[in-house]
């Protein structure tokens, strides 16, 4: 039962996932749920921007480990898959670890920090042993990462690797296991972009990584523009860092911008020079992503 529990909630995003109930037993087309992305095809198909719910659902074993982790495997795929409204029936039993499951995401810490608000992408191999959720938080900009090791038997070393996201070096991390309490660890360190850890068997352990500040780089100037009378366009870009990247673009309207061209600076100015194709264009520099 606990195995088929851990499975079960792909019957909510799966396209591939034939339900072990008797709804597996119907003939192909009609055994397969993937019940939020079908309600979405139906919005689409007859009710644009109708939001959609699921107004009743309980993954049973209240007060069991493994019916916790099901509750945090649950509300992670419903704010990944875009579900408008979830009601659950019926509310857990305060202080049950359905209960704290559900608290893992709303109140971990006690001081009602919560999970993050903007779904972000995260995976692994295999969600019917390790779901990952992650989330970035608009309050303070941290990257909240959920790990539900739903497995009976094993603890899971994890690796994540972390893209697009400039964290300060340090996870600080929650975790609730069969013992029922939500228990503050000793913060992760990362090397680099990874986070390398292990989690116990049966648990749920929330990584919540706080944005560094990032300083960005001074306002790049353009001056001395000069236009001669053979359409070459001559101007020095001046406040510069030497080793920043930057794009020059151009328009006609200053509506729609397209890059003309992409440098390094070599020093804090450079002098730029080359023919303009219209008899009237602007231009604007950018410093690209670092």
């Amino acid at each position: 039962m606990e195995l088929l529990r851990n499975t079960s909630t792909r019957q909510f995003w799966d396209s591939n996932y034939v339900d072990e109930s008797w709804i597996g037993q119907q003939a192909p087309g009609y055994n397969i749920l993937k019940l939020i992305p079908r309600m979405k095809n139906w919005v689409a198909t007859y009710y644009p921007g109708t939001k959609i719910g699921i107004t009743e659902y309980n993954w049973g074993a209240e007060g069991y480990i493994n019916g916790a982790t099901a509750q945090a495997d649950v509300l992670g795929i419903f704010g990944r898959e875009g579900l408008d409204m979830a009601t659950r029936w019926t509310t857990p039993t305060n202080g049950s670890l359905v209960y704290n499951a559900m608290k893992m995401y709303r109140n971990y810490d006690g001081n009602k920090s919560t999970f993050g608000d903007t779904s972000v992408s995260a995976g692994g191999p295999n969600p019917d042993n390790v779901s990952t959720f992650a989330a970035v938080r608009s309050s303070d900009g941290a990257l909240t990462l959920m790990v539900v090791n739903k497995q009976l038997i094993a603890s899971s070393a994890i690796t994540m690797n972390i893209s697009n996201f400039v964290n300060t070096g340090t996870a600080h991390v929650w975790q609730l296991t069969s013992a029922n309490t939500i228990n503050h660890l000793s913060d992760v360190a990362l090397s680099g972009n990874s986070l390398n850890t292990t989690v116990p068997i049966q648990s749920i352990t929330l990584f919540v990584l706080p944005a560094a500040t990032v300083t960005p780089p001074p306002y790049p100037v353009l001056t001395n523009a000069n236009m001669s009378s053979s359409n070459t366009f001559s101007f020095k870009l001046a406040n510069g860092v030497v080793g920043q990247s930057y794009v020059i673009l151009s328009s006609t309207d200053l509506v729609n911008w397209s890059p003309v061209q992409t440098n390094t600076l070599t020093g804090s100015t450079t002098n730029f020079t080359f023919l303009v194709p219209d008899a009237l264009r602007f231009y604007q520099v950018q410093w690209s992503a670092p």
